[in-house]
């Protein structure tokens, strides 16, 4: 994952022009190795035609199916995360109902907000667990219990807050969980794998008398192939996944700085 990890420091217009490079050169690379073959020996085409059409399909099922499974966990990312901002509202809602003076759950789950958007968003690049995160749910915890063993405090209305709380409790676990679901390493290896056998065997195959024809095709599949690979790219980097995390988080830091 360290190549996806590089790829990541860039914004996806680089990565794009990045891997239509690469696999331009790959295209090429293979095609200036055959074309002093003899053109004349087509007795292979309908095997090798057979193979380059088996490997592309193989390659576009492949990439279709990761972009699919990315985009699908970033849903559920993103969906995990307005859970959590949900719920913390609601805790909001019910502390201010027990304790309309109090302000200690409030400052607590500004504090909490702003760590998550700094350590568990991907704006640092990173899409894990927190300690520091952590640490302040359990003061954003230990603020809530305070609040609701306070002197004369409604018994119903603390019953709420406790529930409010393990909901919200929940809800973090419940995005936590989906930061590390992420595209296994050997699904990534297959795609580059077979998106370069893909490419290679364009490069070296069709070997018609026409060598333009022949270049001219070979960089157009190089950008197809280019533009799924950067699809994947984009889908599993932080930065993009980030967007989807700050939106929620930064509007429930807002409300809780208004009041």
């Amino acid at each position: 994952m360290l190549l996806l990890e590089w790829f990541w420091m860039f914004s996806w217009p680089v990565v794009f022009f990045i891997v239509v490079a690469l696999c331009v050169i790959t295209v090429e690379g293979f095609s200036l190795v055959t074309r002093n073959l003899d053109r004349m020996d087509r007795s292979n085409d309908n095997q090798v035609g057979r193979a380059a059409a088996f490997i592309s399909s193989a390659f576009i099922f492949i990439c279709a199916f990761t972009i699919v499974t990315s985009w699908t966990e970033d849903a559920k990312v993103h969906s995990a995360g307005e859970h959590e901002v949900v719920a913390a509202q609601t805790l909001v809602r019910e502390v201010k109902q027990l304790a309309p003076t109090d302000s200690s759950v409030r400052t607590a789950l500004t504090h909490y907000a702003q760590i998550v958007l700094h350590e568990e968003s991907g704006e640092t690049g990173e899409l894990a667990a927190s300690a520091k995160a952590e640490d302040a749910f359990v003061a954003v915890e230990k603020a809530a219990v305070s609040v609701t063993d306070q002197p004369g405090a409604d018994k119903y209305r603390a019953g709420e807050v406790l529930d409010s709380l393990n909901e919200f409790k929940m809800a973090r676990q419940d995005r936590v969980g989906e930061l590390g679901n992420t595209i296994a390493l050997p699904l990534i290896l297959l795609l580059v794998v077979t998106g370069f056998l893909n490419l290679a065997a364009i490069g070296m195959f069709p070997g018609g008398t026409s060598h333009w024809v022949k270049q001219t095709f070979g960089v157009i599949v190089a950008i197809a192939v280019a533009a799924m690979l950067t699809s994947v790219v984009v889908l599993e980097s932080p930065p993009f996944i980030h967007q989807g995390l700050a939106a929620p988080l930064e509007s429930f830091i807002s409300e809780l700085n208004s009041q």
